[in-house]
């Protein structure tokens, strides 16, 4: 099956084309402000790169959130609208969850931080012993003051929220705490894919006038 992700949640977005457990292209969106200019277009072009048609796509998977807030609803209305008009399923997968997804078979669990402006983080926990993250509870949001609290080591922390407040957390965390490589901290449309693939195996779309952002913040 043809797949079609798109990533919106961050300042970083991205778009991917797999089929079954074949990468076929990405495509990268480096400025939020641009998304709703690109993001059609550049499903556009990375179609014609991999020798595809629109009306080949089997589904679409798309990142959920938490993240930005304009992101995030240009990505999911796109996502709707395509499914919509394809009449294909649609596979939402939560952005903390993709933010996990590239550390699996780990014995110890992983930390997932997004930065959720105002001093404040997106956090979630997941466990990863195989292909699919496994959380350990629900996402929450917390001052960033509130973390060398509750992440101990072992641990691999990971997510743009280490960027974000790196000098905090390098000073109060535990170095024994792994961090992740700086490449590896933003959410990609490939895992998007992938993760999505996984969901449609299992059954778990939803219609297009079900699918809501994750935002955990109200939006102002």
């Amino acid at each position: 099956m043809l797949v079609l992700a798109l990533d919106t949640a961050t300042e970083k977005g991205s778009l991917a084309l797999a089929e079954d457990d074949r990468l076929l292209g990405e495509y990268f969106l480096h400025s939020p402000g641009t998304y709703l200019q690109h993001l059609l277009p550049g499903v556009e072009e990375l179609l014609r790169a991999a020798g595809r048609s629109l009306k080949e796509l089997g589904a679409i998977a798309v990142s959920q959130g938490p993240g930005n807030f304009t992101g995030l609803r240009i990505g999911l209305a796109t996502a709707k609208g395509l499914a919509w008009a394809l009449n294909c399923p649609l596979a939402p997968v939560p952005t903390l969850e993709a933010l996990a997804a590239p550390f699996p078979f780990r014995p110890h669990p992983t930390a997932v931080l997004m930065d959720a402006k105002r001093e404040e983080v997106y956090l979630g926990l997941f466990h990863c012993p195989g292909e699919l993250p496994q959380s350990q509870g629900e996402p929450l949001r917390l001052p960033v003051s509130a973390l060398p609290s509750r992440l101990h080591a072992p641990l691999l922390v990971t997510g743009p929220g280490l960027d974000a407040y790196e000098d905090f957390l390098r000073q109060h965390l535990s170095p024994e705490i792994t961090w992740a490589p700086p490449e590896m901290r933003h959410p990609r449309a490939a895992t998007i894919a992938r993760l999505g693939r996984l969901r449609l195996e299992q059954g778990l779309t939803v219609a297009p006038q079900q699918l809501t952002p994750t935002y955990l913040r109200p939006a102002l």
